[in-house]
């Protein structure tokens, strides 16, 4: 949902009509990959809704699978807004549960740990961030 607020809350500020109608909560059910299901990262699936509701097709599926690209390979979470000090991991996947799993395994921690959730915080900053760099470079 983070990326949802971030997007839609600048974007109606900006822009007005029709996107300070879509609240941020409709996409609740991405946390956890996804109803807590550990399917797709639920901030990529989010991301992908919001370039989606400013690009034709053709645009969303290039810019979401440069996004995924991007997601898989790059060592998170690199902003840490809490403060701690989180062990950064490589994802290799989309999939929630295989990107989180592997830095609970290395930063030594349980799902419902602050760490894990202060880690999803900040790869949701960086997802919401790479995704706005994405729009501005091609709009």
């Amino acid at each position: 949902m983070g990326v949802a607020e971030g997007f839609f809350g600048t974007i109606s500020d900006e822009v007005g009509y029709p996107f300070n109608h879509i609240p941020p909560q409709a996409f609740r059910s991405a946390g956890g990959g996804y109803g807590g299901q550990g399917t797709l990262c639920g901030a990529l699936g989010v991301a992908a809704a919001c370039i989606g509701m400013v690009c034709d097709a053709d645009t969303q599926n290039e810019l979401v699978n440069e996004l995924w690209n991007w997601y898989r390979k790059h060592p998170f979470p690199q902003y840490q807004p809490a403060g701690l000090d989180l062990k950064t991991t490589v994802a290799d996947s989309v999939i929630c549960s295989e990107s989180v799993g592997k830095f609970m395994q290395k930063q030594g921690v349980a799902y419902g740990d602050k760490e894990r959730r202060e880690r999803c915080a900040g790869v949701t900053s960086e997802i919401a961030k790479k995704t706005v760099e994405l729009l501005n470079k091609t709009l």
